[in-house]
């Protein structure tokens, strides 16, 4: 990779105020984050066009929540829906136009990262920060889906950028520089505020970085603010914007029961009891080391052994937003489950840290590999999904990136030619979400099997299968299994099995499923 002359050394030492005037130096840094990001940008989005992944049955999801839009859904809080309305309403209800903003998303990240890394060290650790961000494998693979991780995680980078800048403007402690002034910064703060309301309505994850400042005040003898009053106008007005922009979904909750907010607890799935999996948590954190690439994840290791932290206030800053949530998360895997990508937000900060060390203790070249690294990840991944979409089924499943995602668009295809307009009936949420976006269907256009009557997601909560349904006619559709099928139209007074066969998504994989037209519904059991 070219790149322009190398500015100064890094320093974590801030004035009050606004940064200071871009060097001539800095400026080419600034261009050079500017030409990366806008280029991995149009790459990705390039690939995204070729729609060479089938859409995750999550992105279908949101796309039927954004299709009737609301400051809440059962499992998740509405940001994601509102982009996807957003991006479809410019791009089609496409898989590019549902996938339209995540690379554009991630490059904001990244621009974010430079600032941040400018502000808090210089341009140099900005840039870098940028690239390794835009490289880390994670990145490649989230850039070709848009789920919540996206949104949630551009709303992370900003409340890191304002709170830098709020507490560059408003010295906690002579290290800071300059004298402490009520009302300087306070915009910053209402901004660091804002993004975390804004990221809570995007993932309730959002609430780690409420945790990692919490952390860092409480626990960083340069991080106190003590308990003068003009110090605690910045923090209770960034907690003012927060509550007021996260509010409208808190309302929603209000009037739902807190569906969404009780989902999460359901996700943590805790309440059986802990498990001590053991080879469970380790998993976890081999997964982390994929999400950010060996040669960060080493770095991360390092910087955190070594203890730079003690002496500067922006890398404990910077660790206290990046390290509780992957050691809450493994805890999590140890006692219950943890999916790999509940940790992703914390790299946001994460990568700055690692990336500021790392060429403090010059040690670019680590900065290359890694980059090296995650540009042949993209290449991998981009190769596999070309691969597999054009002979999946001549192939194993091992090393399929998206072989979750292969079985339900050809069955839903076959579903709904088959429905004659009848609205869908499965007791598989994630098939009728895809056959949703596969049939441009709505809410009403579908049913799902809720035998105990209680929601159990967003389609249970608005959309169940009842005994008010007792005259109307379905297309049942069964994943998996003739006595599943079996049970579930022994339901019903009228059946016509139309269709039951074995569809095959890879060499050494095949999913079964049955189709049905059904009406008469006698009710989940017999009285």
């Amino acid at each position: 990779m070219l790149t322009p002359a190398s500015s100064a050394a890094p320093s974590s030492s801030l004035g009050a105020g606004a940064p200071r005037p871009l060097s001539a130096d800095a400026e080419r840094w600034a261009w050079w984050a500017l030409a990366a990001i806008a280029a991995a940008v149009a790459v990705r989005l390039g690939i995204n066009a070729l729609e060479l992944a089938p859409l995750h049955f999550d992105e279908a999801q949101y796309w039927t929540y954004g299709e009737a839009l609301d400051w809440g859904y059962y499992s998740k809080p509405p940001m994601a829906a509102w982009l996807i309305r957003l991006s479809t309403e410019l791009a089609g209800d496409t898989i590019f136009g549902v996938r339209l903003l995540a690379p554009v998303v991630h490059g904001v990240i990244a621009w974010l990262l430079f600032a941040t890394g400018r502000l808090l060290f210089d341009a140099r650790t900005g840039f870098w920060a940028a690239i390794c961000y835009l490289t880390l494998p994670a990145v490649a693979a989230s850039s070709g889906l848009m789920t919540t991780d996206p949104p949630m995680m551009v709303a992370w980078a900003l409340a890191l950028y304002a709170l830098a800048r709020a507490l560059a403007s408003e010295p906690p402690h002579p290290s800071f520089g300059g004298e402490s002034s009520v009302g300087v910064g306070l915009g910053w703060w209402a901004l660091c505020g804002a993004a975390i309301g804004v990221g809570l309505l995007s993932k309730y994850t959002m609430v780690a970085f409420v945790g990692g400042c919490l952390g860092y005040a409480l626990f960083s003898r340069q991080g106190r603010f003590g308990w003068r009053p003009t110090r605690l106008y910045g923090p209770l007005l960034a907690a003012l914007c927060a509550v007021l922009a996260f509010s409208p979904n808190l309302l929603w909750n209000a009037a739902n029961d807190f569906a969404a907010i009780a989902h999460v607890g359901d996700n943590a799935k805790l309440g059986g009891g802990p498990r001590w999996q053991v080879d469970k948590a380790l998993e976890f954190i081999g997964a982390q080391a994929a999400i950010l690439g060996p040669v960060l994840f080493i770095g991360l290791l390092l910087l955190v052994a070594k203890g730079r932290w003690r002496q500067e206030w922006s890398y404990r800053l910077l660790l206290w937003l990046t390290l509780p949530l992957p050691v809450i998360m493994t805890v999590q895997a140890f006692l219950s489950r943890a999916h790999p990508n509940w940790a992703a937000p914390a790299y946001v900060a994460g990568t700055l840290a690692i990336v500021a060390w790392l060429l403090d203790r010059e040690r670019a070249a680590w900065l290359r590999v890694s980059v090296a690294i995650g540009l042949a990840a993209q290449v991998a991944l981009t190769g596999a999904a070309v691969a597999y979409r054009e002979a999946a089924a001549e192939l194993p499943r091992t090393y399929d990136p998206y072989k979750k995602m292969r079985p339900n668009p050809p069955i839903c295809a076959r579903a709904l030619a088959l429905s004659e307009g009848a609205p869908l009936l499965s007791n598989d949420r994630r098939l009728l979400a895809d056959c949703m976006f596969v049939g441009g269907l709505g809410l009403t256009q579908i049913r799902i099997w809720n035998a105990d009557g209680v929601p159990g997601n967003h389609y249970e909560m608005t959309s169940s299968l009842t005994l008010n349904d007792a005259d109307q006619s379905f297309l049942l559709v069964v994943l998996r299994g003739a006595d599943q099928a079996a049970a579930r139209l022994s339901r019903f007074e009228q059946v016509e099995v139309l269709e039951s066969a074995a569809l095959v998504t890879h060499a050494d994989r095949s999913v079964s499923y049955t189709l049905a037209r059904v009406s008469g519904f006698k009710g989940y059991a017999d009285k």
